[in-house]
């Protein structure tokens, strides 16, 4: 019997880099139908690539009112704050930071901010599993009231 890889389905899909006409066909085509139904997208325009990929290429790089480059002070700042907060929820997150995405962000904690953040100790601080009791509520306290 013979065992079949769940890749031979994809074999007619172009894994290089993109190109510029790629991107240039995708950006056209959304900009006239807009965003959505990404598998007929790549399909249409004649796109060796899976929607996934198209998808993902849009969202990440070639979307309007993405932001490229650096990440300012105050953006790291908030991240971290955010990340405290939030936890590894990088969608939120990118909520919270306009023009970049949540990839971006993802990949930025993970190489850059997540040391600084062990550094300048903004882990969250860890809970006791077993809560003491305040002082005034003890058995013996507790036995009084119930005497009086």
């Amino acid at each position: 019997m013979e065992r079949t890889s769940s890749s031979s389905s994809k074999e007619g899909y172009n894994r290089a880099a993109w190109t510029a006409l790629e991107d240039k066909m995708l950006m056209d085509y959304v900009s006239m139908h807009g965003e959505g139904k990404w598998d007929r997208v790549a399909k249409k325009i004649g796109l060796r690539r899976c929607g996934k990929c198209c998808r993902l290429r849009w969202l990440n790089y070639l979307k309007p009112g993405i932001k490229r480059g650096n990440f300012s002070e105050d953006e790291e700042e908030l991240i971290i704050r955010l990340h405290k907060l939030l936890g590894n929820r990088w969608s939120l997150i990118a909520g919270r930071l306009p023009g970049r995405t949540d990839s971006e962000i993802k990949n930025h904690w993970n190489a850059n901010l997540s040391k600084t953040a062990k550094v300048l100790q903004f882990t969250l601080p860890k809970l006791d599993k077993q809560k003491q009791p305040p002082p005034s509520f003890t058995a013996e306290t507790q036995k009084q009231d119930v005497l009086n």
